[in-house]
């Protein structure tokens, strides 16, 4: 009910009219790719394609995606764990029902279980259906090969995955040009936080409806330093990826939640389902190690976004100085909580001090 009823349970701006029209494009005999610009990989048809822009369908579907989160959360920090993702709803309000981004963390949280309960085969092929829904599981996936001794079967499973559901529409034409076209070209994406250092340097211009349109489907901060900024936290981003794999093998849940804290709070484009990805994530952390901090922030840096979104977003796009304010102040909750698992992570055993795994 907190998704369609509550403080947070707005639908003024969602994606669900972007999904309408790709699946009017799919229905119409289009090829994802070659025929239209499809920013998501294929698996991320498969909801699209079923819902489009059909709020209850949506809802339906990422229902049974929060059932799947909530039980890989239970199977890998216990009931603290599961009984934590009862507060998604009420936390992160319609942008649960509204987006698809439910699907890629149920299937990456699934995928962990399995490479922890030792079925690492299985639970890297599911990570790499997770990888063709959202690209940003990747490097989850190459975490927990860093933290295998054995990696060639799980290695070639994630690679058969990838390539099954990903050389169909290669073999069309356009994927993965056209994906990796769009989001390379892409501006720097306006709540992110290479937009936030923007808004102090100054510069930049916005793009996107209704200030001037773009063919991104978002809003975002372009000309003057952008690119620059958007370079530097790019290199930052491959740092701090790097680092949480070589991280890994100390500790596979909290290098993982740290890989996708640095996918949010340094990458380019941070829209604000994105905590759909972390919060599970966060309940996980907490019940499985105890940590309480970073979850904590997470949570803040949740609720915080729905002061803007979706009902004052528009504040963000024609730059209210308290709108600004509140998305740096929300990106800033990020990187703390990044750091607090970073901290953690560097305190944990070494790898030589962990039980054999195969």
């Amino acid at each position: 009910m907190s998704t369609t009823a509550g403080p947070f349970s707005s639908t003024k701006v969602n994606d669900l009219y972007v999904y309408s029209v790709y699946r009017s494009l799919l229905l119409d005999g289009g090829v994802p790719y070659r025929d239209f610009v499809f920013e998501y990989p294929p698996v991320a048809l498969l909801p699209i394609g079923l819902a489009g822009g059909d709020a209850a369908g949506m809802s339906w579907l990422m229902l049974a995606c929060a059932l799947l989160a909530q039980g890989a959360a239970w199977a890998l920090g216990g009931a603290r764990a599961g009984w934590a993702m009862v507060a998604l709803p009420p936390v992160a309000g319609a942008l649960v029902a509204t987006h698809i981004d439910l699907l890629p963390i149920a299937l990456t949280l699934a995928g962990l279980a399995l490479v922890l309960r030792e079925r690492p085969v299985a639970g890297l092929a599911v990570l790499g259906v997770a990888t063709m829904a959202k690209l940003w599981p990747a490097v989850v996936a190459v975490c927990a090969l860093a933290w295998l001794r054995d990696r060639t079967r799980p290695a070639l499973a994630f690679a058969a995955v990838v390539l099954a559901l990903g050389v169909p529409f290669a073999a069309a034409g356009g994927f993965p040009r056209e994906m990796v076209a769009f989001h390379l070209e892409r501006p720097v994406q306006i709540e992110s936080t290479p937009a936030a250092v923007l808004s102090v340097t100054g510069g930049a211009h916005v793009t996107g409806d209704p200030v001037r349109h773009d063919r991104f489907k978002s809003n975002g901060l372009d000309g003057g330093p952008a690119d620059a900024v958007g370079w530097l936290f790019t290199l930052a981003l491959a740092a701090a990826l790097a680092w949480c794999v070589a991280m890994a093998p100390r500790d596979l849940l909290r290098a993982s939640f740290a890989a996708t804290l640095a996918f949010v709070a340094l990458g380019k484009v941070l829209s604000p389902q994105y905590v759909c990805w972390l919060l599970p994530f966060a309940a996980v952390v907490w019940g499985a190690r105890g940590d309480r901090l970073a979850p904590a922030l997470v949570v803040a840096a949740s609720l915080l976004t729905q002061a803007w979104f979706p009902d004052r977003y528009f504040d963000v796009v024609f730059r209210e100085d308290w709108a600004v304010a509140a998305v740096a102040v929300r990106d800033l909750l990020l990187v703390l909580a990044l750091a607090a698992t970073a901290r953690a992570l560097a305190r944990s055993p070494s790898p030589s001090a962990a039980p054999a795994r195969t």
